[in-house]
């Protein structure tokens, strides 16, 4: 479109919306209708948005600081194929097996700003999925791998729907580590804070994993 085009069309553009708006000055009750017809609706789709936020925050758990949020230890069933005990904290023990040389646990954290801040109201997270890795490029391409969903589908999905559309106050946070070590016997412990995850050796095993995979 040219300059000299586009400006006839802004121009014409321009001209009906300022005679509109005199033509609802002219006739105030429309103002004052449509005026109260905006502010109810916007009043509607606020109290939506809030019971949005509402079921989604059912199925997150409350986060304050740093803390423990699962203790997962690991026992060897045979090459490359892992028997993982993940204990949530709060929730029954689960048992999986896992194909690899290491392990990720992932993560969702779900802040609040603006009004919900005043609220005092703290981030929430649960954990998503633990899946297992191979440190050889190759079988990481080809070779099979596990990843065990650990939360339940919910819809509206909040956390996916401010990472697409950039949601008002709210701020959907991936929480997850770096791969660590998978050896028989070991045991982590999985610490949360608002920022992400971090995985910390307990046990002899554990620290010696790490010890040498750093090397």
């Amino acid at each position: 479109m040219s300059q000299s085009l586009a400006t006839i069309v802004l121009a014409a553009a321009g001209a009906v919306m300022v005679i509109a708006g005199l033509v609802f000055f002219r006739h105030p009750r429309w103002l004052l209708s449509w005026l109260k017809g905006m502010a109810v609706f916007g009043v509607i789709l606020a109290g939506l948005y809030v019971l949005v936020i509402a079921v989604n925050l059912t199925s997150y758990r409350s986060l304050v600081g740093l803390q423990t949020v699962a203790t997962i230890s690991t026992q060897r069933q045979a090459e490359q194929i892992w028997q993982v005990t993940l204990q949530s904290m709060g929730e029954t023990v689960a048992v999986r097996t896992l194909q690899g040389d290491q392990w990720q646990i992932d993560a969702r954290i779900m802040r609040f700003s603006g009004p919900f801040r005043w609220l005092d109201i703290a981030p929430g997270y649960r954990l998503e999925q633990l899946s297992g890795r191979y440190t050889s490029l190759e079988q990481e391409r080809s070779a099979p791998r596990t990843a065990i969903g650990l939360a339940e589908s919910i819809w509206p999905d909040l956390w996916q729907w401010d990472q697409q559309f950039n949601l008002p106050f709210v701020e959907a946070v991936g929480g997850n580590m770096t791969f660590m070590p998978m050896r028989d016997g070991a045991v982590f412990e999985v610490k949360l804070s608002s920022t992400g995850l971090a995985a910390v050796p307990v046990n002899e095993q554990a620290r010696a994993a790490v010890q040498f995979w750093d090397q």
